[in-house]
């Protein structure tokens, strides 16, 4: 019985070690030299792209605030509501008065079908009939007057209470309970953090090489990111010649409005670049890196992406040259030093 135990755990090693021999399969490509756009680097800001402003629809004193700065808050939510007492009571003798008018409608309605009754057996006159006829058709107008002014200051009741427009966190708080805001006037500052964006001013002579959906290159708080040109708002400033680009991205909860975005743009100048695939390009501990295969091991070499073609990457790398292998598939699983097998595609 220990023999054979022994016999599979020899037998496990054995291809424990020749699978670590025989290394992680990998299809590779040749290192092209080429030339692409030099990149510039400019330095913009961070901005929440849905950022409102909320203000009152009606005027009034704070009765209530139910949120604080830096509280997420749901769609629909009441936020802040104005004392509506003075108009609560209106509703409510507005809603008797109502209900007085339907009473009165009721009864004239009996009183008509009572006259028709007898104007047909001719027991009454056609002036009396025709009294009781348009008395009921000034209720009718009387009620829809009533129940349109009920309407209205229902209306007015619902815009007492300030709700939030959108799932988002509140910023900034401008009212204090007691406080009389006038119609119109700021009450509190909503924010959706998921619409975090970026904008940069560049020079408008680089209007001709920048293009809506262009990836770029850039850095927040030394984190490598990909950003997308969202939109070229074409309006350059006079006294500078730039004008703004705005990026978008994917959207993190670290980040936050006014916080600093270095953004590498390409300019009108060319340099010397290395071009590999484009899925020879990957992300390893926040940098962008390649893996070249240098003696069947894999070596992991930082790389600075400079811009990419539909299919190609251009890239900058001190440890990379034209010539050498770098792994396009399976790059994703291996990691610096592992054995590798070299599949040309």
């Amino acid at each position: 019985m220990k023999y054979l135990l022994l016999c599979v755990v020899l037998f496990l090693h054995i291809h424990a070690a020749d699978e670590k021999q025989q290394g992680s399969l990998v299809v590779t490509k040749i290192v092209k030299e080429g030339y692409s756009s030099a990149l510039q680097s400019y330095v913009g800001s961070l901005y929440y792209d849905i950022n409102s402003n909320l203000a009152s629809q009606s005027a009034g004193a704070v009765h209530e605030i139910f949120v604080k700065e830096s509280q997420s808050v749901k769609k629909g939510q009441i936020l802040v509501r104005l004392d509506s007492s003075i108009l609560e009571a209106n509703i409510k003798a507005k809603k008797a008065m109502l209900d007085s008018y339907l009473a009165e409608f009721k009864k004239q309605q009996k009183d008509l079908q009572r006259a028709d009754a007898l104007l047909e057996k001719n027991s009454i006159a056609q002036s009396s009939h025709d009294n009781t006829f348009y008395t009921l058709e000034a209720l009718k107008a009387e009620i829809e007057s009533q129940k349109a002014e009920l309407l209205s200051m229902n209306i007015q009741l619902e815009k007492m209470s300030i709700k939030a427009p959108f799932n988002g966190v509140i910023v900034k708080r401008n009212v204090d309970i007691g406080e009389w805001v006038t119609e119109g006037s700021s009450v509190l500052n909503i924010v959706d953090p998921r619409s975090i964006e970026a904008v940069v001013n560049v020079p408008s002579q680089l209007l001709n090489i920048l293009k809506e959906g262009q990836k770029l290159q850039a850095k927040i708080d030394e984190k490598d990111i990909e950003v997308s040109i969202k939109s070229i708002v074409p309006l350059a400033d006079i006294a500078s010649r730039t004008l703004p680009i705005k990026l978008s991205f994917a959207s993190e909860n670290s980040l936050i409005e006014g916080m600093r975005i270095d953004v590498e743009v390409p300019t009108l100048k060319q340099q010397k670049v290395l071009l590999v695939p484009r899925d020879a390009v990957i992300k390893r501990f926040g940098s962008y890196v390649v893996f070249s295969v240098v003696d069947a091991k894999a070596v992991m070499l930082n790389v600075k992406v400079v811009n990419y073609s539909q299919n190609e990457a251009a890239i900058l790398s001190d440890g990379l040259s034209v010539g050498q292998s770098v792994v396009t598939k399976g790059n994703e699983r291996i990691f610096p030093n592992m054995s590798v097998i070299e599949k040309g595609n």
